[in-house]
């Protein structure tokens, strides 16, 4: 009874939700809670990322997208057509694009410098140790080899979750909270300009409720003293019966 009581006055004091949700927050889990109604105001376009690391649909050699995956610790990328128009084709996630580089290292033999192709359209037949053909000499194993590719279009997602600029953020929260997907990307005309996440729209609305409610720490600290205080009474007193009742 006594912890029930503790945890009920802290929670009503620090905080708002049950233990559960107090570790969620405490963890800094990307969590959104179903219970809380909030309007921002603002477009999805004031809280998305706007530098973003894309993978062109073709030309990247696949030393160049294993740098890009053991250097990045994002949960997936962009497929774009290419940097400069940033046309949008599609998502990878980083499992499935770990996945496809080992098996292209494994299973093809692939060496360092095969180009790698992530759009069909893209795609040129890829020359595999199993693909029959004319012997080869020293004098063409490297113009043989430099002609190799890895087909990575069947691990990407061609139809990711895509929202508009001008999308409210209120929206966009309840497409997280309704269909779980890891990232929503951000397109206008088809031009990829940014993506977001569960955790920038929590960093966002940590922001406003600072401002909305700014904390008084002075007050926290005294508050604090004084819930320690009475913890330390109660133990006390629990003490003090276990004593006294043996």
């Amino acid at each position: 009874m006594i912890v029930v009581g503790v945890t009920k006055a802290v929670s009503d004091r620090f905080g708002k939700g049950g233990i559960a949700d107090c570790m969620i927050w405490f963890n800094g889990f990307p969590f959104l809670d179903n219970k809380e109604e909030h309007t921002f105001g603002v477009p999805v376009s004031q809280v998305m990322t706007s530098s973003m690391t894309l993978l062109s649909a073709s030309g990247l050699e696949l030393r160049n997208v294993e740098k890009i995956v053991d250097e990045n610790k994002f949960q997936g990328f962009p497929i774009v057509e290419d940097h400069a128009s940033k046309t949008l084709l599609g998502y990878i996630g980083r499992t499935e694009l770990r996945y496809a580089v080992d098996r292209a290292k494994r299973d093809q033999t692939a060496p360092p410098h095969a180009k790698c192709f992530f759009s069909p359209s893209a795609t040129r037949p890829a020359i595999t140790p199993s693909t029959v053909s004319p012997a080869i000499s020293f004098d063409t194993i490297d113009a043989t080899f430099s002609q190799m590719s890895v087909d990575f279009s069947k691990f990407i997602d061609p139809t990711p979750l895509t929202v508009h600029p001008r999308l409210p953020l209120e929206t966009v929260m309840e497409l997280f909270k309704k269909m779980g997907p890891r990232v929503i990307l951000v397109e206008y005309h088809g031009r990829l300009t940014g993506l977001v996440t569960v955790k920038d729209c929590l960093k966002y609305q940590f922001k406003v409720e600072a401002q909305e409610n700014p904390r008084d720490d002075a007050r926290l600290e005294r508050g604090q003293e004084r819930l320690w205080e009475l913890l330390r009474q109660a133990a006390g007193w629990v003490e003090l019966h276990r004593v006294t009742g043996s």
